[in-house]
């Protein structure tokens, strides 16, 4: 068993001393309190962490799965790190568990396959695809456009919850 950690869940003190923990260099950039900063030392000193990063831009399946639930919109370049982490090892068969509280990174976990666990939050139990779309004449966009305004009505661009999946 591996964990992938986020921030939140080396803030929120959890860590396996058992198991590798890693976590990117993206997710250690956003710890920014004492405390947590001093696990971290303490964690990689001990050899319990480790740090790895991935590129994910050419990724084909993770890029589709992002897209296809609209998620790509949804998660900060970090979640993406960490998602294509987690994907990158588990692909090599390794039994990952993400440690994360961010639904949006668990929809995107639970489309790809992966084992998430949540540390201070319930976690999802379904899955969401979200929809770019025009608020006024319903026009529909693509999850990964940048367009605010739509170009034929001039209303502005909405993202829309389509309907939960239960068993993705």
């Amino acid at each position: 068993m591996t964990y992938i950690l986020d921030a939140s869940g080396l803030i929120n003190g959890f860590y396996s001393k058992k198991t590798l923990n890693i976590m990117t260099s993206s997710t250690v950039a956003e710890i920014k309190d004492i405390k947590t900063e001093l696990l971290l030392d303490e964690l990689l000193n001990q050899n319990l962490l480790k740090i790895m990063d991935v590129s994910y831009s050419d990724d084909k399946e993770f890029m589709d799965a992002l897209v296809g639930s609209g998620d790509i919109m949804r998660l900060s370049s970090t979640d993406k790190d960490i998602v294509s982490l987690a994907l990158k090892l588990k692909r090599k068969g390794d039994d990952i568990t993400v440690i994360t509280d961010d639904y949006s990174m668990q929809n995107a976990l639970k489309l790809l396959g992966i084992n998430f666990k949540s540390v201070l939050t319930k976690g999802i139990n379904d899955t969401i695809k979200w929809q770019r779309i025009c608020k006024g004449c319903r026009k529909e966009y693509p999850s990964d456009s940048k367009i605010e305004e739509c170009e034929v009505c001039g209303s502005p661009i909405i993202t829309k919850r389509l309907n939960a999946h239960t068993n993705y």
